[in-house]
């Protein structure tokens, strides 16, 4: 149960900091994983006790990594800002 708690805390604050995202999402989504399916003990007085809980605490995780960290962010103060360029398509009419 202990681990189970230090896990959520970790990972939340994590995220709420933007502090090396994907991992924090990742954990995230493990323990979210591991409550739905009871792969890790739960306690009675536990909020994700229902399955439909975890299930959104698990798609939020996965949208949270997959979209990054932003730019108010620890990462982006770490490792920079990273600036996408989309090419111009060779098809696309020229203005």
């Amino acid at each position: 149960m202990w681990s189970v708690c230090l896990l959520a805390l970790v990972s939340g604050t994590a995220l709420l900091a933007g502090f090396l995202t994907p991992v924090a999402s990742s954990l995230a989504v493990f323990g979210g994983m591991g409550i739905m399916f009871s792969w890790l003990p739960t306690a009675n007085w536990n909020v994700f006790n229902f399955n439909p809980l975890s299930l959104a605490a698990i798609i939020v995780a996965v949208a949270s990594g997959l979209l990054g960290p932003g730019a108010f962010s620890l990462d982006a103060r770490l490792f920079g800002l990273r600036k996408v360029i989309i090419p111009r398509s060779p098809a696309a009419p020229k203005p």
